[in-house]
């Protein structure tokens, strides 16, 4: 099985390096929910906006979102132009070393 590494910094500034195993049928939200980053209310099906967060990465592709994702952050007052909902993030090799910033509550 593969690991990544996934660099978090929460909601008071602290960052936080998590290892992670890459598991074909998870996301991003669910990894930052068991560590209790965030509540991911809604299960991960793009319907809460809970798992609101940064993506601070030089690779612009990460960014990119299919619209059902952008019209749930086009709720949010604290969107900007690096926000992403983490259920609509697979896990996959490509995040090792991803940085990411947890959103405050809208």
């Amino acid at each position: 099985m593969n690991k990544i590494n996934i660099n978090v910094i929460d909601q008071s500034g602290k960052k936080h390096n998590l290892n992670v195993d890459i598991h074909p049928e998870m996301n991003l939200m669910e990894v930052l929910r068991s560590y209790d980053f965030m509540e991911g209310a809604c299960g991960g099906m793009c319907l809460c906006a809970t798992c609101h967060c940064y993506i601070l990465a030089d690779d612009k592709s990460i960014l990119i979102k299919n619209d059902e994702e952008d019209a749930m952050l086009d709720q949010l007052f604290s969107v900007q132009s690096n926000s992403r909902l983490a259920c609509q993030i697979p896990l996959s090799k490509e995040l090792d070393n991803l940085i990411i910033k947890i959103a405050s509550a809208d």
